[in-house]
């Protein structure tokens, strides 16, 4: 969930189904398009059927359209074109909150906020008061835990992220000829330049760790994950995914990712995306036998992969 982030502004459905409604999430889609201000099409009739309780995974090649795709099913756009159904309803005629709150979003370009190492996993949840220990669970499950033990104030750490909009905060000029220097705020302000940056690896498992805590409502039953982990090693995105899909329960699951591995192996569906159209569907044995773009894009991985240990083993 974007706890703490600008959601994109959408207007609100002429009707409302109450939130209890979203209880399945059964998401047919039919015939969606959408294009871009500038005309581009991004996706082109794209009919799918991802049943409740689902784990999807999202394949394709860069420009195939699967953040696009994910940025429609979690209403941060909406189609040109074409019906996205959730649980029998329109997907429009949900309240944006109510849909909200059913729903987890753990993307690529989520922020770092200059706040405490903490404060930004808390985010998570914001409406329960949480145990010191459910947080770290949180931590930990997101791959967090060796981030905070190396933290130089610990979990009071306030971060720093200088790639996204919090990384500004400094260009308000606090300390203009005119400021005040018996300015109440004065000491949280130079608190705050004794932040700490983190690299892309670790925002990715601070996020991780705050979409964990999010899970902690009991409230989410929708997951959507877009190339969140495309800083971390393999390793380390295999324990991630490995985390999520031990929270599954309840939950339809959707992850967009450019690696293939366990996590193709075991999803109950894999959407194969090319030239913003689904290409291909199906369960891996099924898409490897079909020989077509799955198989190819796989194939490409598993070479590389390959040359890899052969090039290892002659060092």
């Amino acid at each position: 969930m974007y706890i703490g982030e600008t959601w994109p502004s959408r207007r609100h459905a002429t009707r409302n189904v109450h939130r209890s409604s979203i209880i399945n999430v059964n998401l047919p889609c039919r015939d969606v398009c959408f294009s871009y201000k500038n005309d581009t099409s991004a996706l082109k009739n794209i009919s799918l059927s991802i049943k409740s309780g689902q784990l999807v995974a999202v394949v394709g090649t860069n420009g195939s359209g699967k953040s696009t795709l994910i940025k429609l099913l979690t209403r941060l756009i909406e189609p040109t074109s074409g019906t996205i159904i959730v649980d029998g309803h329109s997907i429009s005629d949900y309240k944006l909150a109510d849909f909200r709150r059913a729903t987890a979003c753990f993307m690529q370009d989520h922020e770092i906020f200059p706040l405490s190492f903490w404060e930004n996993v808390r985010m998570g949840d914001v409406d329960y008061i949480c145990s010191d220990d459910e947080i770290m669970n949180a931590i930990r499950k997101g791959g967090a835990e060796d981030i905070l033990t190396g933290m130089t104030e610990g979990d009071a750490t306030i971060l720093r992220n200088d790639e996204g909009p919090s990384g500004d905060y400094r260009k308000c000029n606090f300390y203009s000829s005119d400021a005040n220097e018996n300015h109440p705020l004065l000491p949280q302000w130079k608190a705050l330049e004794k932040d700490v940056k983190v690299s892309g690896g670790e925002k990715q498992r601070i996020v991780a760790a705050r979409t964990f805590m999010r899970f902690h409502s009991g409230k989410v039953n929708f997951v959507a994950v877009d190339e969140a982990s495309s800083a971390l090693d393999a390793a380390g995105e295999a324990q991630l995914f490995e985390n999520l899909v031990a929270e599954r329960a309840g939950k339809t699951i959707v992850i967009v990712t450019h690696r293939f591995g366990p996590l193709t192996r075991r999803a109950d569906l894999i959407l194969c995306m090319k030239d913003g159209r689904l290409y291909e569907s199906g369960r891996h044995d099924e898409l490897l036998a079909l020989n077509g773009e799955y198989a190819r894009l796989y194939n490409i991985q598993a070479g590389e992969f390959t040359n890899d240990i052969d090039t290892d083993s002659e060092k």
